[in-house]
This record gives structure tokens, sequence and C-alpha cells, in this order.
């Protein structure tokens, strides 16, 4: 029975947590469609750069 309310719990934050997503900023949105990933540093040798992320801070790069 424990497990069974840990498990609802669990369910309960992780729904949750799922409407933060639309708050991002629409360059982290538009990396994220274009299946891009959000980098601290300059993208390596097999990324390229696409864009930006997180308001122009990261860089948004792609394979």
């Amino acid at each position: 029975m424990r497990i069974l309310f840990f498990l609802v719990a669990l369910l309960f934050f992780l729904f949750q947590a799922a409407p933060a997503y639309s708050q991002e900023d629409p360059d982290t949105l538009a990396c994220r469609q274009s299946h891009g990933s959000c980098s601290f540093v300059a993208c390596h040798v097999p990324l390229v750069e696409i864009g930006t992320c997180r308001g122009g801070k990261l860089k948004c790069c792609k394979w």
C-alpha cells in the first residue's frame, strides 16, 4: 500500500511539472523543436550552431 501511495505522489509531481516546459524562452523552444540541444560552451566539430537558448545566453547545437 505504501508503494501505491508513493507512485501516485510521483505521478502527481511529474504531471504538475509539465506545464513549466511551456514557459521557456521562445528561442529555447525553437531549438528543441528543430531537434537541437542547448550548450554552455561553443559547439564542437560534429555539431553545428543553429541558434541560441535561454534568451541568447546559451548556444543551440545540432548534428
